[in-house]
């Protein structure tokens, strides 16, 4: 393609750093459109960071990032019942951050990859168009897994005018139906609108997921190199690594190259973007007693522990999980524990394909990576304390949209929803297999 001679694409992509999963829903969005078209100019803006007052959004993200971590079901329900208030406060702010950037780049596409302030954006969309006498729409991609409990997408949606609606594009995977419910009539209840309006398409993930999608496992013996971010993060994946029987190589560029053997059980265990510290560790601790219980000739386990960053001199998931491995006197040679720290996509995907378990959180950006690359069994991590729990006591441990998303991917994936408490007879059923 030449840009000298083809019309440049200026593409306005909206996204929000309330949450992992919308973040790398842009980023895949990003990728899609400059392999589609390399010269498009791309302009990012994020709402909380850049159209709110900073104090609100700073609020706003750290309030949230704190619920993700004690993993505090109550509180992140509550910010989503609310989500209306932060609608209306920051309407304005929104609205003429939205119709400036349209203005000033003459955009000519918008894709929206969050939930906040659709109508807002939606005004200022309708506004640019008299203005510039253009006729665009608000592709508002649906990143959490469409069920009747996404209201947090929905619900600005729905309220949204009919001459609204008119400019507006709804992209996402097809919906979980209840029992004798059509897709005509999920969409008027949740969104107000017709099944006809939908734009279906594939899971919205990054172009690494992508090349991986519907591939088959190799049966070969495989690397994988996680990046370190100084001397200090390196000591503590060492502290715990070198206690198991994987091969490592640290390398000069800050990598830590592992060899995965081919008859080794892999285990990811990442419980979000901010991830739920105590379950954690919980479920490090609970691996440490099963793979104690397996017979030596048993397969090596390697267990991926996803601790988000950690800062020099400061006491850290990362840390915590390393200490917890020293200080266990009877370590069993067979499992060895890698913590990591933040990875590129490149890095995470194929740990995804070549996982025998994953158990993370059932957030919109995660579930779709694992609808497209997962080989093994999906585990839905649930805060739920009770020692037996029913599916109903599971769900409730799981935040409201996540919880409906979680029963999406039991029904359609076969995902188990698991506690630290509960899941040892399904990691023994895997991790026994020859």
């Amino acid at each position: 393609m030449s840009c000298s001679v083809t019309p440049i694409s200026k593409l306005l992509i909206i996204t929000s750093s309330a949450g992992g999963g919308l973040l790398q829903a842009a980023i895949a969005q990003e990728q899609s459109i400059l392999a589609e078209t390399p010269c498009a100019q791309i302009f990012k803006h994020d709402v909380l960071k850049d159209w709110v007052w900073k104090w609100l959004g700073k609020f706003a993200i750290e309030a949230w990032n704190s619920a993700q971590k004690k993993g505090c079901v109550r509180s992140q329900t509550l910010f989503i019942n609310f989500h209306w208030l932060f609608d209306y406060v920051a309407w304005p702010n929104v609205f003429f951050h939205t119709l400036r950037v349209l203005r000033k780049e003459n955009i000519d596409r918008i894709i929206d990859t969050q939930p906040t302030s659709t109508s807002a954006i939606m005004k200022a969309i309708r506004l640019y168009n008299c203005m510039r006498k253009k006729n665009i729409v608000l592709e508002k991609i649906v990143v959490d897994l469409p069920t009747r409990r996404a209201i947090h997408f929905f619900n600005p949606i729905k309220a949204l005018s009919k001459k609204d609606k008119k400019y507006l594009k709804v992209r996402t995977i097809a919906p979980l139906l209840e029992e004798g419910q059509t897709a005509e009539e999920f969409w008027q209840s949740y969104c107000g609108l017709s099944d006809s309006d939908i734009h279906y398409e594939d899971v919205n993930v990054r172009q690494a997921f992508r090349a991986l999608q519907g591939k088959p496992r190799d049966s070969n013996p495989m690397t994988i190199s996680l990046n370190f971010k100084n001397s200090e993060e390196l000591h503590w994946m060492e502290k715990s690594f070198q206690r198991g029987s994987i091969v490592a190589k640290v390398e000069e560029s800050h990598h830590v190259q592992f060899t995965i053997a081919k008859e080794a059980r892999v285990i990811t265990i990442l419980l979000g973007s901010q991830p739920a510290g105590l379950a954690t560790l919980n479920y490090t601790k609970q691996f440490i007693q099963i793979a104690r219980q397996l017979p030596p000739n048993s397969p090596p386990i390697y267990l991926f522990v996803f601790c988000a960053n950690h800062e020099l001199h400061k006491v850290s998931l990362l840390q915590s999980v390393s200490q917890e491995i020293q200080n266990e006197a009877e370590y069993p040679n067979l499992l060895s524990v890698i913590p990591f720290s933040f990875q590129s996509e490149d890095v995470i995907a194929p740990l995804f394909h070549r996982s025998d378990i994953t158990c993370s959180r059932s957030g919109g950006g995660t579930a779709m990576e694992l609808m497209a690359v997962s080989t093994g069994e999906m585990w839905v991590h649930s805060e739920t304390k009770k020692k037996e729990p029913s599916l109903k006591d599971l769900l409730k441990g799981i935040p409201v949209w996540e919880s409906e998303s979680a029963l999406y991917l039991l029904k359609l994936r076969g995902a188990k929803i698991v506690t630290p408490d509960i899941f040892t007879p399904h990691a023994q059923r895997i991790l026994t297999l020859q």
